[in-house]
């Protein structure tokens, strides 16, 4: 805790934050040391402290010698598109540097505000990226924007680009919004959000306060002054203007050692009162004005003020700009502020209690007649103290859904209080009940809200309230992984006949997917999502023919039928476009796209629209981020992207007993997050984090409702950290027990793993194993009705067992179009080592050099060790017979094949982000690729690669 200050020789004292905050830039600064940076979004009231805590690390990255460039938005509100970033960046600033000059060339000639969707501005976007690719390969960079709520669009369009970098490139983006969401900007901070790490900045506690009047006063606060200081509510800007009143008008002095007023009464101390409220005297009549913008808070609308005092905002003008000139009040944005909260608070404090409440809510009345904003006809009510039931149920039954999406919080405290006094048989009950069940929901309270939903079902008579509260309580029970509960409750309530059929078929859903997921299996599943979709379909639900159409692309799935799988899964995601309140659903419906594409040996397009999905994971927020992690995580581990899945299972609930996710069943999310973490830690060699995770202190037991389907990952762990140990037969043993799944048992493949299982019963002479392997590849093949993905596996198998590099060359050819780099690998590895056997010397130390540059990429040490292994056994070393050339140390022909077609890549246009998707390689490494190439080439700018790409590149290039 503590001050941080700016030194002496600044000759000024800034508060900057509280260690959190500190902390979590100091980190964000040591990342950028080691190469990674991140990406900040700070929010807080003015005054707060973001300007100084932008100062505070702006500083301290410059003394680390990190290139720092920063710009305030505020200031640039009016120019052109881009203007904030060109300005953060210098850009007119440096016309000495080729890049910025580049820039500044494409921009002469266009007009002020050139055309937002202009091929000019879409040049200098990329040259922007461009250049901060540049500056990332000289050094770390940092770059600040202050006042971010004003960036202008095209700025925010490329600041999430590079957002999205920032794991890969020494580069720290920091970005500092207003907090208050009423607040006019050009760009709402929540449309930063994606990449960012928020930091909000809070208002300094009681000791902060204390030790900031202590250096402004020079002794510690007495009493008094501790109690009325709190009146700043920990803001240190008005911690600072109290204390610059206090020593202007003498009304402090030291006594004991302590800084006090001289008055120590319950009210504001009147010199204090009479102090900071001297201003009104500058402003005649205008007492009533400013009583009443009192009540309205802190802040408030200039409209706002007219509609509560009658008068035409005309006829407030002149009293408004008085009070701003002397200086009670301040203007921001379409909002006026009062200048010290103290002020207001003398003001607020004036009016008696009581007729401050009538007050309150005779305003609420006048504004939600005047169809003011919902929030604030809210916090009138809230003011208040309570509600009454003549025209508040009615408001609120209009207005619910509109202050739910704003604030929730403040939602259910305004239901809660005023269904506490509306007589049990109002008929606002029911409608005003789902709402404070929906919004508990939307604060993830799922818990309340199931108790909620309870208790309006005890006292509900209407068929459709009763309907959507049995399906808010399902999913809130679902949602807090009470599955159990969730499953006994809807079979006694799908048997009444009175539930409506919108509700009827979004449960019968709801079952359908608990129902696989549990003990139930794939037959009732269908089944019940056979009837789902009728009645969503007579009823003309969306959510009910998503939810059925989710559960049949599993279970055709479970049924090998991935064509029609994919198809379910697509007529799911199309029902829900224009339905954004069901994020769970969207997920579920993703993940099977995802799993359907992957399945049929699709990866590229089941990657692309993993990476598309950000839309649908920007509205579920923390749904999104658990639901569809487990499904990400496979996609990115069979893609050759570990850290990338390794980061994707974060979120994922480490808890055998917690919720469910599509296609996995109880206790599945868990089994898989320790599983991939565990088979990407042993093949790094990672002992410590191979241990963690090989052997969880919780166990889960196998059997099916805990989802055996999910262990494939970690008993593949569990073999091959045995095959490590010199134990080959227990590896084989473990992996062995998988062989009892089959197609028709409904449960997940597990053949990606029989390649591995031959390998180790090949080395343990263990020919029956080899063999009942192989036979239940056939098996899994033959039961794909279009070949997929067990149709490959089964051509790796069939050269592996039979020693033929036939069908090896084929998968390899296969993976190397689809994808796949982790099965590439492996299977190159294994024709490696048949090739030796057939004394193909050359081609095997082909083979065997491209897999291990693929495992040395993801950092497969262990791999890499098995292979030079496997090929010493077979009397076959690395390496290249004979002298090698002199190798060019610069120009063209010393780039690497790899760094050549980056370059070509970057020539094209394509940004970082890109080309690591086009090339299945980290953002990180491609960024290292550029600064290699351009130091090779002796460039400075990736727009200088072009030129060089079109005198030099061949056929061969692309």
């Amino acid at each position: 805790m503590g001050m941080l200050r700016i030194g002496p020789e600044s000759g000024s004292e800034v508060w900057v934050g509280r260690a959190r905050e500190r902390n979590l830039t100091q980190t964000a600064l040591t990342r950028l040391a080691r190469g990674t940076g991140a990406a900040l979004r700070l929010v807080g009231e003015p005054g707060i402290g973001k300007t100084s805590l932008l100062t505070i690390t702006a500083r301290a990255a410059a003394d680390r010698g990190y290139q720092v460039f920063h710009a305030v938005a505020d200031q640039l509100s009016q120019q052109s598109p881009l203007s904030v970033l060109l300005a953060c960046l210098g850009v007119r600033q440096r016309p000495d540097d080729p890049s910025r000059a580049e820039i500044t060339q494409t921009l002469v000639g266009q007009p002020p505000a050139f055309p937002a969707n202009g091929s000019a501005l879409a040049a200098v976007a990329e040259m922007l990226a461009s250049l901060v690719d540049d500056l990332c390969a000289t050094g770390p960079t940092v770059l600040i924007v202050d006042d971010a709520h004003w960036m202008d669009e095209a700025s925010t369009v490329v600041w999430r680009r590079l957002a999205a970098s920032v794991e890969h490139l020494p580069l720290l983006l920091i970005a500092a919004h207003h907090q208050d969401p009423s607040r006019p900007t050009r760009t709402p901070a929540n449309t930063l959000r994606g990449h960012e790490h928020l930091l909000s900045l809070m208002p300094l506690d009681e000791a902060e306060v204390s030790q900031l009047l202590t250096g402004l006063l020079g002794a510690p606060p007495g009493p008094t002054l501790s109690r009325w200081s709190g009146a700043a509510v920990g803001n240190p800007l008005y911690l600072r203007e109290l204390a610059d009143v206090l020593v202007r008008e003498d009304l402090v002095q030291v006594v004991a050692g302590h800084a006090d007023l001289r008055d120590d009464d319950d009210r504001i101390p009147p010199a204090l009162t009479a102090a900071l409220t001297s201003r009104l005297g500058l402003v005649p009549d205008a007492g009533d004005v400013l009583r009443t913008a009192a009540l309205l808070g802190t802040e408030f609308t200039v409209t706002d003020l007219s509609v509560v005092l009658g008068r035409p905002v005309r006829v407030l003008a002149d009293v408004l700009q008085r009070a701003v000139a002397a200086r009670i009040l301040a203007g921001s944005g379409e909002r006026m502020t009062f200048c010290h909260p103290l002020i207001r608070q003398a003001l607020y404090d004036a009016v008696a209690l009581p007729l401050r409440r009538a007050l309150h809510l005779d305003l609420a009345r006048e504004l939600a007649a005047a169809a003011a904003e919902p929030l604030t006809v809210a916090h009138q009510l809230v003011a208040a103290g309570g509600v009454e039931n003549r025209w508040v149920p009615d408001w609120l039954h209009r207005s619910v859904p509109a202050l739910a999406d704003t604030d929730p919080g403040l939602t259910v405290r305004l239901l809660r209080a005023q269904l506490g006094q509306l007589p049990a048989k109002d008929p606002h009950q029911p409608s005003l009940s789902v709402a404070l069940a929906r919004s508990l929901q939307m604060l993830g309270r799922w818990e309340e809200a199931a108790d909620r939903a309870r208790e309006a079902l005890a006292s509900s008579t209407g068929l459709d309230a009763h309907g959507e509260l049995h399906w808010l309580l399902i999913r809130a029970l679902t949602n807090s992984g009470k599955t159990d509960e969730a499953e006994l409750i809807l079979r006694q309530v799908l048997t009444r006949q009175a539930i409506p059929e919108p509700w009827r078929g979004r449960l019968l859903g709801t079952l359908a997917l608990i129902s696989r997921a549990g003990t139930g299996g794939s037959d009732e599943a269908e089944a019940l999502a056979g009837e789902a979709l009728d009645a969503g379909r007579r009823s003309g639900d969306d959510c009910a023919i998503a939810g059925a159409s989710v559960v049949l692309s599993l279970t055709r799935s479970d049924r090998r039928d991935h064509p029609a799988a994919l198809r379910h899964a697509e007529q799911a995601l199309t029902a829900l476009v224009g339905h954004p309140d069901h994020p769970e659903l969207e997920m579920f419906a993703l993940h099977c796209r995802v799993v359907s594409l992957q399945n049929m040996a699709r990866w590229r397009e089941a990657d692309r629209v993993l990476r598309l999905s950000h839309e649908i994971r920007r509205r579920a927020h923390d749904v999104a981020a658990g639901s569809i992690g487990v499904t990400e995580a496979m996609l990115h581990y069979w893609l050759g992207r570990w850290d990338e899945a390794l980061t994707a299972l974060t979120p994922v609930a480490d808890d055998p007993c917690g919720p469910f996710y599509p296609g996995l069943h109880r206790g599945g999310p868990a089994l898989l997050r320790r599983g991939v973490t565990a088979l990407i830690a042993v093949r790094r060699d990672d002992r410590a984090l191979a241990e963690a995770h090989l052997h969880p202190a919780t166990h889960v037991s196998a059997d099916r409702s805990t989802d055996e389907d999910s262990e494939g990952f970690l008993l593949a762990a569990r073999a091959v950290h045995a095959e490590q140990q010199g134990e080959p037969e227990r590896g084989a043993a473990l992996l062995a027990t998988m062989l009892q799944h089959r197609p028709d048992s409904g449960t997940s493949p597990h053949h990606p793993w029989f390649a591995d299982l031959i390998r180790m019963a090949a080395a343990c002479t263990d020919s029956s194993t080899v063999t009942a392997a192989l036979e239940l590849t056939r098996v899994w093949t033959e039961a794909e009705p279009v070949p997929g993905r067990a149709a490959t596996m089964r051509q790796r198998c069939v050269g592996l067992a039979t020693e033929n590099p036939e069908p090896l060359r084929t998968a390899v050819q296969h993976y190397r179009s689809a994808g796949p780099r982790t099965e590439l690998a492996a299977t190159l590895e294994d024709l490696a080592v048949v090739l030796a056997g057939h004394g193909a010397t050359d081609e095997c130390r082909a083979a065997a050099t491209e897999a291990i540059d693929l495992y040395t990429r993801v950092g497969a040490t262990w791999d890499v060790r098995r292979t030079e292994a496997r090929l010493r056994g077979r009397g076959v070393r690395r390496g290249v017979s004979g002298p090698r050339a002199a190798r060019s140390v610069s120009g063209w022909a010393a780039l690497t094949a790899t760094e050549r077609r980056v370059a070509v890549l970057v020539a094209e246009g394509r940004s970082t982000p890109e080309i690591a998707a086009a090339m299945l390689l980290t953002r990180r490494t491609v960024q290292t690729h550029i600064s290699r190439a351009l130091h090779k080439l002796g460039l400075r700018s990736r727009n200088q690669i072009a030129q060089e790409v079109l005198r030099n590149a061949g056929p061969d290039d692309g």
